[in-house]
């Protein structure tokens, strides 16, 4: 969850992400701005509970509407989850659905940042992010394997939030070890790293120290409810 620019906005929503909120001390009630990076379940579930929550959960109706954006074919994902679920995620309120090309080809204001996009290797549907404000730029990588475009991307930003999945001895196609993702972060020249999406295979590692060893910035581990500023 980021708070930018007046705005609340998530990107990806796999299982358990609303009940984190919750334990957080965040609303997931209050979220303006969903942005999907692609279509596995373990990135996209939890959109039908938080829509349920916001119908049947509110203390008041919500009046504001809700955006929803992913990558293409994300129209056609969204399509087939209203068919079977739609009578419980649709509101009252407006639902802005939209898809985004592979491509970005130009930032988009969100009042009071701007949102850019890349190509990810991982699925042919898949991106990474990038907000720029005031502050400085946060990126997040989504899954993904060593990306150009993702090094791109993230090109001088203040915090990526990177997937760090296997571990150098075990790499998986499509994800990140400890070394390819400091190879991804010093590479952009990024100040700080975020690591998440920790498989079982990596979680018995010491990340921080293995990440380290590529990439002199600062790094941390991700933990459900960890806050920073940009």
């Amino acid at each position: 969850m980021v708070r930018a620019g007046g705005q609340t906005l998530v990107f990806d929503l796999g299982s358990g992400a609303v009940r984190g909120m919750l334990r957080s001390g965040l609303d997931p009630l209050a979220v303006d701005r969903i942005f999907f990076t692609h279509l596995h379940p373990d990135h996209t579930v939890d959109v039908v509970p938080l829509l349920f929550a916001m119908n049947y959960g509110a203390p008041e109706k919500r009046t504001l509407p809700l955006y929803v954006t992913g990558p293409e074919p994300f129209l056609r994902f969204w399509g087939s989850l209203m068919e079977v679920w739609g009578e419980w995620m649709a509101g009252d309120y407006d639902t802005l659905v939209s898809e985004l090309p592979h491509e970005c080809p130009s930032p988009i204001d969100l009042s009071g940042c701007r949102l850019s996009w890349g190509p990810a290797e991982h699925r042919s549907e898949s991106i990474a992010y990038r907000l720029d404000a005031e502050g400085g730029a946060f990126v997040y990588t989504g899954d993904t394997e060593y990306s150009e475009s993702v090094v791109e991307l993230a090109r001088g930003a203040d915090t990526l939030l990177i997937e760090c999945s296997f571990p150098d001895e075990a790499p998986v196609a499509g994800h990140l070890t400890p070394s390819s993702a400091a190879r991804i972060a010093g590479e952009a020249g990024v100040r700080r790293v975020v690591l998440t999406h920790i498989y079982p295979a990596a979680d018995t590692l010491d990340l921080v120290s293995e990440v380290s060893r590529g990439f002199d910035g600062e790094v941390i581990l991700a933990e459900d409810g960890l806050t920073f500023e940009v």
